[in-house]
């Protein structure tokens, strides 16, 4: 056609240039940098975040918040053997933490396997005869994944930006598995909402924080771990299940109206993918794994502070509410990875760490950090006696060795 670029099999990116809300859509549909268009991400998420400009945070706040995690380590001393990590205490902005969260070193741990398995299960679904064509195409197809990416993963930090109480608060880092911290004003608004006191709230904060940073920058296979089975589930994705592209065509991914595009790109079910037969068996274990990592540190927490937070059964009980509410950030992600645990999971597994508890001592539940062989099946979190005798059985043949 006459007058418009080859550069891209006959689609021309300049022709957004005078559209505000895609000025810079040629950068965009231009990416080369991954799976994932971070800094679509990143811009993404913080004009999400932090719409009508930042919520800087005071020196008294990071001040008090690094006193309380001082105590809180001091704490969970004495209830587990598992040791405190040293590391930042930040009381993060709202668009700090977006920042940093819609990065490659934040939640792009798990998404970004995810996301390269997703672009490459796009190019299976095309018909042959595009397949067959290299170069222009091809770009052109990654980047538009890339977009996608990059938006979704924006929405997903910019609206937990909004939601989350500290870095862990999802059960898995966000930012740098070191840090630990609060996010924005979530920790005042949750004391404020619930009429609790504000201390109370800021140390049962540092508390659960600290517990996460002992799994996951303490224990140091867990993170290889998690995303061992991240990139297995990314794996096994199967492109002609998935019907990638129909859903792909089904958004309204109209160019010629940027806010439709913009709004199919937020949608909740944008990215709505129906697991292959095998990504369900990965998922039983990624599930697994973030529901008993969250009831484990919910048990230490619970054990270090019984005694000196008076208001900590109506913090527990308020927790288990809003993670049975989820907010849109959590729903975003949980059909980015697939993870979708649900009120029942998360009693399950607090009653297999009650019941190694009280057969073992909080010793016996912690032996699940001497290597990923330890941790308890989805089976045996339904049944924990099941773990207790596989147990029993490994330290016999270490002690037969």
């Amino acid at each position: 056609m006459a007058g418009m670029s080859e550069e891209f099999g006959g689609f021309d990116p300049r022709m957004f240039e005078n559209v505000p809300l895609f000025r810079e859509l040629a950068k965009v549909m231009s990416w080369s940098g991954g799976p994932v268009n971070w800094d679509l991400a990143v811009q993404t998420a913080v004009g999400i975040a932090t719409p009508q400009g930042d919520d800087p945070v005071s020196e008294r706040e990071t001040e008090e918040l690094a006193q309380a995690v001082s105590v809180a380590e001091l704490w969970l001393d004495q209830v587990t053997e598992l040791p405190a990590v040293e590391g930042p205490v930040r009381a993060f902005s709202r668009q700090e933490w977006a920042r940093l969260a819609a990065a490659p070193e934040g939640l792009g741990l798990y998404v970004e396997p995810i996301a390269r398995g997703m672009t490459g299960a796009l190019g299976e679904q095309l018909p042959e005869e595009l397949r067959t064509m290299s170069g222009p195409l091809e770009q052109a197809m990654q980047s538009m994944g890339a977009m996608l990416y990059g938006v979704q993963i924006g929405t997903v930090a910019g609206h937990l930006a909004d939601q989350l109480l500290g870095t862990y608060d999802l059960g898995v880092p966000t930012v740098d598995a070191r840090t630990v911290g609060t996010v924005g004003a979530g920790a005042a608004s949750f004391a404020s909402d619930w009429s609790f006191e504000e201390m109370e709230v800021r140390y049962w904060i540092a508390l659960s924080e600290c517990a996460h940073r002992r799994q996951f920058a303490g224990v140091a296979w867990l993170r290889e771990h998690l995303r061992g089975l991240i990139q297995r589930f990314a794996e096994e994705a199967d492109p002609a299940a998935s019907g990638l592209l129909d859903q792909l065509q089904g958004l309204g991914l109209d160019p010629s109206d940027p806010a439709a595009l913009q709004e199919a790109l937020q949608g909740e079910d944008a990215f709505r993918i129906e697991p292959s037969s095998a990504q369900r068996a990965v998922l039983d274990q990624l599930q697994a794994l973030v529901v008993f990592l969250q009831a484990w540190a919910d048990t230490v927490v619970r054990a270090a502070a019984a005694d000196k937070l008076t208001a900590l059964p109506r913090i527990e009980e308020t927790i288990r509410r809003r993670r049975a509410a989820k907010g849109p950030g959590e729903r975003f992600l949980a059909q980015l990875l697939g993870i979708d645990l649900g009120a029942r999971d998360f009693r399950q597994a607090q009653a297999f760490c009650d019941a190694i508890i009280a057969a073992r001592g909080q010793s016996g539940l912690d032996r699940v950090w001497a290597g990923p062989d330890r941790l308890p099946s989805a089976a045996e979190l339904a049944e924990p006696s099941r773990w207790l005798v596989r147990m029993a059985a490994a330290e016999l043949e270490t002690g037969a060795e």
